[in-house]
């Protein structure tokens, strides 16, 4: 019975030295971090034939200008909507504009699909999205990374035409690590998003991209950032105690 009260409290003091020291480090590292804000206005363009990365898209120069954060939907990009548009949800009776009842409907001018929430425009494939970013010359040393909070889904980056990976997670912000890619100074940044389930299909009707529930959108939403944080920092702590 002793022995337990002196694990349990042997447990509570290592608990609130793990606290202590990771509110510790997360202070001193906020405090010692900069960033500068990516949201706002960005060059883009659709790529639907994948012709980008043959003709090194990643150096800019689009016509078209979208504000990230946000979806293509949201920036009235895409095709529209027709009886033969592609949906990634399924469609449970494909023959409803052949119904009588839905006449009205199918006029290609007045679109009105039947089966979820019909977007104003609708696109899947990859496209573009560049911007000239200036970093402060109290950037040198510093290691710097791109956030990327929820882009949808597949995301490819490339900075001054040097690519700087790809991620394609659903579930958490893709966060590059682009220090030997960027210099104070100006910079040339291209994120390529491409929105396809050809890589990793999350299954039919799935509700992370069906159009039964949020839809199937290309973009970045939420927080786009560079961040300048100390060369020397903890990105990772963990606490293995031997109670014995």
């Amino acid at each position: 019975m002793k022995r337990q009260i002196v694990r349990k409290r042997i447990r509570l003091v290592l608990s609130s030295l793990v606290i202590s020291l990771l509110l510790a480090t997360s202070a001193c590292q906020e405090k010692n971090h900069q960033t500068i804000d990516l949201s706002g206005e960005w060059q883009f363009r659709m790529d639907p034939d994948d012709r980008g990365l043959d003709e090194k898209w990643f150096d800019g120069g689009f016509a078209e200008t979208v504000q990230l954060p946000g979806s293509m939907v949201e920036n009235n990009k895409g095709d529209d909507i027709t009886l033969e548009t592609e949906w990634t949800g399924g469609v449970r009776n494909p023959g409803w504009y052949m119904d009588p009842n839905y006449a009205p409907y199918v006029d290609p001018a007045n679109i009105k699909f039947p089966y979820w929430l019909q977007p104003l425009k609708k696109y899947t494939g990859a496209a573009w999205y560049y911007k000239t970013v200036v970093l402060p010359e109290n950037w040198d040393g510093k290691t710097v990374q791109l956030t990327l909070e929820r882009p949808h889904w597949e995301s490819a980056v490339w900075i001054n035409a040097e690519h700087a990976g790809t991620q394609n997670s659903l579930a958490t912000p893709h966060v590059y690590d682009v220090t030997e890619y960027i210099q104070p100074g100006e910079n040339m940044l291209a994120v390529r998003i491409d929105n396809r389930t050809k890589k990793i299909d999350p299954g039919h009707n799935s509700h992370s991209i069906t159009d039964h529930t949020q839809s199937n959108w290309n973009g970045i939403a939420g927080e786009i950032a560079l961040t300048a944080r100390d060369r020397i920092r903890f990105e990772n702590i963990e606490v293995i105690p031997d109670v014995a």
